[in-house]
């Protein structure tokens, strides 16, 4: 079997990266495993010598040089013809890289697969499909801006996306992969110009590789049989981050066409701010501060519950269960902390529109 070369890059996060190398060492397979420290501290580089196997290749940088950066230096001195790159806050489940190995070999046109992605360790929670902004996505934003019509038919369209993706048993066509989780092919890569764009310091960079490989005629698929878990968290500090992220990103992929143009010269004023009427979801909180949410008895039988810190849930991150209640523990709420929390429970065919939560700020 070709060998995989397995890309992470550290910053003040020794720990969860021993983890995910350790996740590594549980899939069976010849890994050439590479780890670049962008912490600029040496008790955190010294620790990553204790704490990391003798056959992890460790690159202790002098220079912070980003997500993307960071993976570009561990890609070109990497040996595997597939590369997987793997966040530190996420791991894979045993026997999750073998068949995302199996299911990259299968056809030509397939450039990068991913896992079905849990967000918590109880294999409950499911993360949602990635995405990039289209410039149909992009266009249709900016004449409709905030109008109730137009956000209606975003999230329902994004729900009855993500609900086909959280519940599918073969492999899927994707518009996009996270760059947290996520192997490709070499050949693919270099033939788009490469892994990251090292305009993008952080975030966005696997958008703008996942463009170029579409753009290439390549096809991306998510594969339910492996599986793998990201301990996503989510706080103001990372939505300035990504808000800084996004004019590199525009005017890479967007600027340039000519109806872009034409509506960045318009001034567009919202002029909609009321959304629909929502059916409220009863909820108390338990001690240890989880939060319970009563369940409408005709959904009892099996329902979805989404978790979002954007009011129209797109995106949002899903669970599918049954019975009475519903539980959101106060450990997953903590990793969205800062933010207005949102919470919808509604049937799995989407035939209802759901009943609504909402934290307080």
């Amino acid at each position: 079997m070709t060998q995989i070369s397995a890309l992470l890059v550290n910053y003040f996060s020794a720990d969860l990266i021993a983890r995910a190398v350790r996740s590594l060492g549980d899939q069976g397979l010849d890994i050439d495993v590479r780890v670049v420290d962008n912490s600029l501290d040496p008790v955190e580089s010294n620790y990553l010598r204790r704490v990391l196997p003798s056959f992890v290749h460790l690159k202790i940088n002098e220079v912070n040089t980003g997500f993307g950066g960071g993976c570009n230096q561990a890609y070109a001195e990497a040996k595997g013809e597939k590369i997987l790159l793997l966040n530190p806050d996420a791991y894979l489940l045993p026997g999750a890289l073998l068949e995302l190995d199996l299911a990259l070999q299968e056809e030509e046109r397939v450039a990068a697969v991913g896992p079905r992605t849990f967000w918590d360790d109880q294999l409950q929670f499911l993360m949602p499909p990635s995405t990039f902004p289209s410039l149909v996505g992009h266009c249709a934003r900016s004449l409709f801006c905030d109008h109730p019509l137009f956000l209606r038919w975003r999230s329902h369209y994004f729900r009855k996306f993500a609900f086909r993706y959280w519940s599918c048993e073969r492999p899927m066509s994707v518009p996009a992969l996270s760059g947290g989780h996520v192997l490709l092919k070499r050949s693919a890569l270099e033939k788009v110009g490469g892994l990251f764009d090292e305009r993008f310091f952080l975030y966005w960079e696997d958008s703008d590789l996942m463009q170029r490989l579409r753009a290439a005629g390549y096809d991306l698929r998510m594969i339910p049989a492996a599986s793998a878990v990201h301990e996503y968290t989510h706080s103001p500090e990372k939505s300035r981050r990504i808000g800084e992220g996004w004019p590199t990103y525009y005017r890479k992929h967007l600027a340039s066409h000519p109806v872009v143009r034409w509506l960045d010269r318009r001034q567009v004023t919202p002029r909609w701010s009321r959304h629909p009427v929502r059916i409220g979801l009863s909820a108390s909180r338990h001690d240890n501060g989880d939060l319970v949410f009563a369940v409408p008895w005709r959904w009892q039988n099996s329902w979805w519950m989404e978790v979002s810190v954007d009011p129209d849930f797109y995106p949002a991150i899903g669970y599918r269960g049954r019975g009475t209640t519903a539980l959101l523990t106060m450990n997953l709420q903590e990793r969205l902390a800062g933010q207005i929390l949102h919470v919808r429970l509604s049937s799995p065919e989407c035939s209802e529109q759901g009943h609504y939560w909402q934290s307080e700020f």
